[in-house]
């Protein structure tokens, strides 16, 4: 296999990769619940969120969490790990979920997904 061949093998296998990774890895995890004390305003959540890589928008209805379960929230936070530099249209991001009561952290849940978000 020549050089152009295995950069063209390498860059239709590596999305699939992400395809058998949906565990977030443990040390995001261990970092979201470090800078998230429940309790924390929401603002400064999703500004604590933002440097660690998320987009995050307030949504209301329907959350998974980290066992996969469905549940119900009058509020949270949705927050999507942004695309890196280089990447494809559709892989596996991590997701964080931070469920509210009134405007302070009461819930926090780190899962990993497919996500199509244009870059």
């Amino acid at each position: 296999m020549n050089v152009r061949q295995f950069v063209l093998a390498a860059a239709l296998l590596l999305p699939a990769c992400s395809l058998f990774s949906q565990t977030p890895d443990p040390a995001v995890r261990g970092k979201v619940r470090a800078a998230l004390p429940y309790g924390l305003a929401t603002d400064a959540a999703a500004e604590k969120l933002s440097g660690l890589g998320f987009a995050c928008s307030r949504r209301t209805g329907q959350y998974i969490d980290e066992s996969g379960q469905t549940h119900s929230a009058e509020h949270f936070l949705d927050c999507e790990e942004r695309p890196g530099p280089v990447s494809f249209t559709c892989l596996n991001r991590d997701h964080v979920t931070v469920v509210l009561r009134g405007e302070q952290v009461a819930g926090i849940e780190v899962t990993r997904g497919p996500s199509c978000e244009r870059n």
